[in-house]
């Protein structure tokens, strides 16, 4: 009899060891869990990794950049100078990432070619054809190659995929575009007026 009792004593004490170390593991499950969904909220309440190149280590000779738009950290601060105006659009490899809080400002002239004085403001050009306006896509945040107009000076936030800068150019003829031979513009609208550019803050 004494030996069927220690038998069951010790099928006993199995037991609640087997129990204690059930419910070691499901707590340290719901602590590793609890981790878990405390990271995520870090993560949702910071989106993406900001510490990233928004540029490519070799930039196109074509694109006159200012050294802030090489930056990885916030808020990186750069200057498009001379945006290309001899076609519709072009593509530059600055890129944006979602959740990016991102300011435009934008100024300048550019050569639209012709006769006389010839040189109209980028972002509101005095013209009576409705030409010649700077155009701006910021992928999530803007639409496709919107005026320079509507966009300067609104608060941006990028959505979706996020994706690269396309600066565009409204023209009927793009051959004759660009910062040659600078004069006053078409009704002194360049008076001491600089080349185009373009100036993102993304924070």
């Amino acid at each position: 009899m004494r030996k069927h009792m220690m038998i069951g004593a010790a099928a006993a004490l199995a037991v609640a060891g087997a129990m204690t170390s059930v419910a070691t593991a499901s707590a340290a499950g719901t602590a590793n869990t609890d981790t878990a969904v405390a990271a995520q909220s870090t993560s949702a309440a910071q989106p993406g990794d900001r510490n990233v190149r928004r540029t490519p280590a070799a930039i196109s000779s074509a694109f006159v950049l200012s050294p802030g738009c090489s930056g990885t950290t916030l808020p990186i601060d750069c200057t498009i100078t001379e945006p290309v105006v001899n076609q519709p659009q072009m593509t530059y490899q600055f890129s944006f990432l979602p959740g990016d809080h991102v300011t435009v400002n934008a100024g300048g002239c550019v050569q639209t070619g012709g006769h006389g004085s010839t040189w109209k403001r980028y972002v509101d050009p005095a013209a009576d054809n409705d030409l010649y306006h700077g155009l701006i896509t910021v992928p999530g945040a803007t639409g496709s190659l919107d005026r320079l107009q509507n966009v300067v000076g609104r608060p941006l936030v990028v959505g979706g995929r996020g994706g690269s800068l396309i600066l565009g150019y409204q023209d009927d003829n793009y051959s004759d575009n660009g910062y040659n031979a600078h004069d006053n513009g078409t009704g002194n609208q360049c008076l001491n007026s600089v080349n185009a550019f373009v100036h993102i803050v993304i924070s």
